[in-house]
């Protein structure tokens, strides 16, 4: 992926992670959650977002065929939230799941309306639309194998939290692809 230009891929949370701490650390309590727990059903309102402090979340679409498709990642520094549903008031297309053990901070969605929160709000909505087209770029200029190499290079914390299934899910192709392009790299 050299030869194309792109914005960094996630971890862009970082700076804006550390002011949360700062302003949630005294109001709400820090939630250790299990591996698997549900905490956003595919089809319910969200009331709250999570800042990750450790640990991965995934926001993870239950087909009616029994299948799944990957929204999304959350890692380490990064508020997991479906940003679209939040600001639409509709009901979430994807339910949120620790993906591996988690601590996090649970915060009502209802403290970004009141006015001492619109420029968090703003800045959570600005580095949002950064990460999104980010990803846009990541999948739409790249193949599938330029994608896995940009993980191996870019994001090791990312596969050393993640199954390979759920690479495969994040980076748009099947298992048995990720396989087949993990071979030619004498990967696997």
């Amino acid at each position: 992926m050299s030869e194309l230009s792109i914005l960094p891929l996630g971890d862009s949370y970082k700076e804006l992670a550390i002011t949360l701490k700062e302003k949630l650390a005294e109001q709400y309590a820090i939630k250790h959650l299990a591996r698997d727990t549900v905490v956003l059903q595919q089809g319910e309102f969200q009331r709250y977002g999570y800042l990750i402090l450790d640990g991965v979340l995934g926001a993870i679409h239950d087909d009616v065929a029994g299948g799944q498709k990957c929204k999304e990642f959350y890692f380490k520094d990064e508020f997991a939230l479906l940003y679209g549903n939040w600001l639409t008031n509709t009901a979430a297309f994807y339910q949120l799941k620790v993906i591996n053990r988690a601590t996090v901070i649970s915060v009502p969605l209802t403290v970004f309306a009141t006015p001492e929160w619109q420029t968090v709000k703003q800045q959570l909505i600005a580095q949002q639309l950064i990460f999104k087209e980010a990803k846009e770029a990541f999948l739409l200029l790249n193949t599938p194998e330029q994608r896995y190499r940009y993980l191996l290079a870019e994001k090791p914390h990312w596969l050393a939290q993640l199954s390979l299934t759920q690479v495969a899910m994040y980076i748009g192709i099947s298992a048995i692809s990720l396989s087949r392009i993990r071979k030619r790299l004498n990967l696997s």
